[in-house]
């Protein structure tokens, strides 16, 4: 069950868990992600970012459609959790 199921999602508390999950699950230890990194410049390549939209399908309930995957969307933690913040509020 998504952790933020019908409650409001704050774009902060989202980018702490979007970090945590990078942080531990994708980047090697001892190199922390922190929630302004751009993800490109830190080294995720495709495949890390699949996990992190696999990630975000799991927590948030929802998958991010293609024409959502922009520069401006997936750049940081922060810009994926703004987006996930506003998609959440839409519905």
């Amino acid at each position: 069950m998504p952790t933020a199921s019908r409650r409001p999602i704050e774009p902060e508390e989202v980018a702490n868990v979007l970090t945590a999950f990078i942080s531990t699950s994708i980047m090697a230890r001892g190199h922390p992600v922190q929630p302004d990194d751009d993800l490109e410049a830190v080294g995720l390549d495709s495949m890390a970012l699949l996990k992190v939209l696999l990630f975000i399908e799991a927590e948030f309930g929802f998958w991010m459609p293609d024409e959502d995957l922009v520069h401006e969307n997936i750049r940081s933690p922060r810009a994926l959790a703004n987006y996930i913040s506003r998609r959440r509020s839409s519905t």
